[in-house]
């Protein structure tokens, strides 16, 4: 009941409390046995935009719908979801398989003349060898005789993929039809799987089917399911959730350790948790926090929004000549291999933004790390202000 208390105070703080204040006060009356015990039902909504590049470089627009119900502060109705490019040529659910290319495997049957070509048989998951790996696979002259090493296999950058790898890969799309892959299995089998071939023939067409990836996981709109299946059945509530995502399948740990949930290895990076934050509490928090002040120096904490959940910076200035001498970042809150290397103590970044305190207006986002470096960027601009007002 605290928990629902707590749920309850922050939503109605988000909603405007002040203006709700201005109200007469109502004569109370004493509830109804049945008033009492009527469970307590209230609707939560949260929408979070995320805009930024990937890994690659290329321009993403994530947009996370975290909704639903909760009956005396137990979620009771969700819908999970995460949309690419809303309201944007090219929109689509991550839940959609057709939309997102993850433990995901494609094929395509033509027909041609009185025989048949595969124009793809691609595959793309993780896998700890490769990391994430999108392969592609043709054959041009398919037959009943046609077998696995009669494919053409190639990865993203059209680089062909040996054998042995080759086999490693698509040895989980063969699981879903229980087949032992080797270099002889007939590619009609692979096919059955899509229902490509069936009743002694091809058939011309093109499917989509998911696959169990490397730590179970589906493809990601199944795992999208599983999560939002595990919060209902395990009767969580929006604290417990956003205490789940910053603490459970965390980026930082490797995949093969990330099934707590079982179906569900995608890493609960920040904008999980910001998106139940802000369904609890209707807004995100950025700003200074404290400060303090100890031989010539002031330190001042900020809290912005990096990658991976909240950033907590530590700007210091020297207060003879008003300047930034040190920026600081929590260890443990970015990725190693992208926002950690701007939040090491020293890094380039890092320095960049202490020589550039006074023109911060001039100092870019890092492509690939848009969120971090936009956020470590605001955190030194609300300590400047702030610093100064003092």
């Amino acid at each position: 009941m605290k928990k629902l208390l707590a749920i309850l105070a922050a939503c109605a703080m988000a909603l405007g409390l002040t203006a709700c204040a201005s109200t007469p006060k109502e004569t109370t009356t004493t509830p109804t046995p049945e008033e009492s015990t009527a469970p307590v039902v209230e609707s939560f909504s949260a929408e979070y935009e995320i805009v930024g590049t990937t890994s690659a470089g290329k321009p993403k627009n994530d947009t996370f719908i975290f909704e639903g119900k909760t009956t005396d502060g137990i979620i009771t109705e969700l819908n999970f979801d995460i949309i690419r490019n809303k309201g944007l040529e090219g929109e689509y659910s991550k839940k959609d398989i057709m939309g997102y290319l993850m433990n995901v495997s494609d094929a395509a049957v033509t027909k041609v003349g009185d025989g048949y070509e595969l124009t793809n048989l691609g595959i793309n998951g993780y896998e700890t060898k490769f990391g994430q790996y999108m392969i592609t696979a043709v054959c041009k002259d398919l037959t009943e005789a046609s077998t696995f090493k009669d494919l053409t296999i190639t990865n993203y950058t059209g680089e062909q993929l040996s054998m042995e790898d080759s086999l490693m890969i698509y040895q989980y799309l063969a699981n879903e039809a229980k087949i032992q892959l080797t270099e002889d299995t007939p590619l009609k089998d692979l096919l059955a799987i899509f229902d490509l071939y069936k009743d002694g023939a091809f058939i011309e067409g093109t499917k989509r089917v998911s696959f169990a990836g490397f730590n179970g996981g589906r493809s990601y709109g199944e795992q999208i399911d599983a999560i939002a299946d595990y919060i209902l059945a395990n009767n969580m509530t929006l604290e417990d959730v956003y205490e789940m995502f910053k603490t459970v399948n965390q980026q930082s740990e490797p995949i093969e350790e990330r099934d707590t949930i079982t179906g569900a290895t995608i890493a609960f990076v920040g904008d999980f948790q910001r998106m139940v934050y802000m369904a609890i509490h209707g807004e995100l928090f950025e700003g200074v926090t404290t400060h303090s002040t100890a031989e010539g120096v002031t330190k001042v904490e900020v809290v912005t929004q990096g990658y991976a959940g909240e950033i907590e910076t530590h700007v210091s200035f020297d207060d003879s000549t008003k300047k930034i001498t040190a920026i600081t970042v929590r260890d443990d809150q970015e990725t190693d291999t992208v926002g950690g290397l701007l939040t090491a103590e020293g890094s380039e970044f890092i320095q960049k933004l202490i020589d550039n305190q006074d023109a911060l207006d001039s100092v870019d986002a890092v492509a690939g790390a848009t969120l971090t470096s936009n956020g470590l960027i605001k955190a030194v601009q609300f300590a400047v202000e702030y610093y100064n007002g003092l």
